[in-house]
């Protein structure tokens, strides 16, 4: 069910334009709903057509500018053909939320209690986990990236998991995957140092009131994290505040709003990646 939009730091992001993957639910409806309460234009982008066609047209009824795709974030063509189309309408994209993925569910809707092995996943999706919740973030970031740069302003969110999940038994390829996004991230990061785009990791810090968490998972409702939760964050790193905060990655659970910005810092960040392990490689100077 789609929430009121909050009469929440209103106009604080008009005249920007948020692409949010995984739009149509859970977190990424939660991030799309804050966002555009703060002003911003949006294009929201998800598999499910039905339910994105329903919250496109909730958020257009409260005068949110929506542009609604039904696209495989994965596929390179569809990807090109929805920035071709934006730049035709000269409607660049200032903010990427990176949020769609394929979850744990799909291996088994019990997961978290059945523990399912390693061997058990079929070999179509772990590839098709790869695809989708790696390159498919990899790929809007690449396409979208250099448009931010020649203005001199952006912001990639890129939506991951806790250190513990990612090699959580029975979590299966999710895990790795984000392991995967997370590392990608923190080349992004260094790549895009000193230009004005800011690239940061969100999580949320434990199981997610979503579809990735069924009733067979045996969690109440009530005791997962709510999807709004992670809508907070996002909206302060996309404000001009935090023009200088990049990777890091941030847990949700921590960010506290009645704490100072500061205090916030300190309670739910750290480096993307965790480079706080030191260097563990040895790479000999390269010759002239």
């Amino acid at each position: 069910m789609i929430e009121s939009l909050l009469p929440y730091a209103v106009n604080e992001l008009k005249g920007r334009t948020a692409l949010v993957t995984g739009a149509a639910q859970g977190i990424g409806l939660a991030i799309a709903q804050r966002l555009g309460a703060a002003g911003a234009n949006l294009v929201l982008v998800d598999v499910a057509a039905h339910e994105l066609q329903q919250v496109a047209t909730h958020l257009r009824e409260r005068g949110v500018s929506v542009i609604a795709k039904v696209m495989d974030i994965a596929d390179r063509p569809s990807a090109q053909a929805l920035r071709a189309e934006l730049v035709e309408a000269a409607s660049g994209i200032d903010i990427l939320i990176n949020n769609a993925a394929i979850g744990p569910e799909r291996n088994d809707p019990a997961y978290l209690v059945a523990k399912p092995k390693f061997w058990s996943t079929p070999d179509a999706l772990w590839l098709e986990m790869l695809r989708v919740n790696v390159f498919g973030a990899q790929l809007l970031s690449t396409l979208f990236a250099p448009d931010m740069v020649q203005r001199g302003w952006g912001r990639i969110i890129n939506v991951s998991t806790s250190l513990d999940t990612m090699y959580r038994q029975g979590i299966g390829p999710y895990g790795p995957c984000k392991a995967a996004l997370e590392a990608s991230s923190r080349i992004m990061f260094q790549d895009l140092d000193g230009t004005g785009v800011t690239v940061n990791v969100l999580l949320p810090g434990g199981p997610v009131n979503s579809r990735m968490v069924p009733a067979d998972c045996g969690i109440e409702p009530g005791d997962l994290i709510q999807p709004e939760k992670l809508a907070e964050p996002v909206l302060w790193l996309c404000s001009n505040e935090a023009n200088d905060v990049t990777g890091l990655r941030l847990v949700a659970r921590h960010w506290e709003l009645a704490l100072s910005v500061q205090e916030r810092l300190t309670a739910a960040t750290a480096p993307i990646a965790w480079p706080q392990l030191g260097a563990q490689s040895h790479i000999p100077a390269a010759k002239a």
